[in-house]
Parts: C-alpha cells; sequence; structure tokens
C-alpha cells in the first residue's frame, strides 16, 4: 500500500438512476472532483481564465460493485506515474460500509491553452507531488491494475 489523498462526497438523489442505484455517470464525477482537488494540491489547479493547467486526456473506470442513495463516498487517489508532460493518477472509490465500488485511472495533461501544446511537468511539480503524497493520510489499497 501507499500514501493517498481521501476525498469525500455525499451521494445524491438526482445521482440516481431509474433502477434506484448510482447512476455510471455520477461516479465518473466523483472521480473528477477528487482528481481536482488532488491537481490544486501539486501546483495544477483549475480556475476560469488560467493560461496554463490540467487537461484530462483519458479516463477509464472499472465497476466493481452497486452504490447506492442514502450515503457518502470515499476516494482515495494517488499517481500512478509522472511523465514528462502527464501524470496517471489513480483512483478507488469505496461506500459507507468500506466496499470499494470502482476504480479509475485518468491520464492529465499539463497544458498551455494560449500556445496550444503540453507542457513538462517541471521539477516544481514534481517535489510537490512527492511533498503532497508524503503528507495524505489514506493508504490505498491494492486492485487489479486496469487494462
Amino acid at each position: 500500500m501507499s500514501r493517498a489523498q481521501v476525498f469525500t462526497a455525499r451521494i445524491d438523489w438526482s445521482d440516481l438512476d431509474l433502477l434506484g442505484h448510482v447512476n455510471n455517470i455520477a461516479f465518473s464525477r466523483f472521480f473528477q472532483a477528487a482528481r481536482v482537488e488532488y491537481c490544486g494540491h501539486i501546483g495544477m489547479k483549475v480556475y476560469q481564465g488560467m493560461k496554463t493547467g490540467p487537461i484530462l486526456a483519458a479516463s477509464r473506470v472499472q465497476f466493481t460493485a452497486q452504490l447506492f442513495f442514502p450515503g457518502n463516498v470515499r476516494i482515495l487517489t494517488r499517481i500512478k506515474k509522472a511523465g514528462g508532460t502527464s501524470i496517471v493518477l489513480e483512483h478507488a472509490l469505496f461506500d459507507d460500509k468500506g466496499t470499494m465500488c470502482a476504480f479509475a485511472e485518468d491520464v492529465v495533461v499539463r497544458y498551455d491553452f494560449e500556445a496550444k501544446t503540453k507542457i513538462p511537468l517541471g521539477d516544481e511539480i514534481r517535489a510537490l507531488i512527492a511533498d503532497y503524497e508524503s503528507a495524505c493520510e489514506g493508504e490505498f489499497p491494492d486492485f487489479p491494475e486496469t487494462k
């Protein structure tokens, strides 16, 4: 196990589908909220009018159990890999009972919106990643690799 950010969110009635469980798209919104929180801590904040920042290049979700209302979710997030211009984040989403209901992988690219090009992560962001993950209180679980 390794250190991970812990992010919690409430399941809302609007997250449900016709069958009464949490809709697939709600999982993506939970992972998005955790991703934005993580990126903010490592110097890749998201705000209107920014000149450089993160963009989501790819996202993959594996569902492992149904999720129901009411309740909360707990999402653990960590860096799987830091490349030249991108990071790969891993997420694990748990319900109130501690059941892992989904895991995901996101590829986030550091981007210059004016030049319309990818830019290097740089030493500063790599240092912020190391500092942030060492301070995180969550322990990331073992789960199957996403393919």
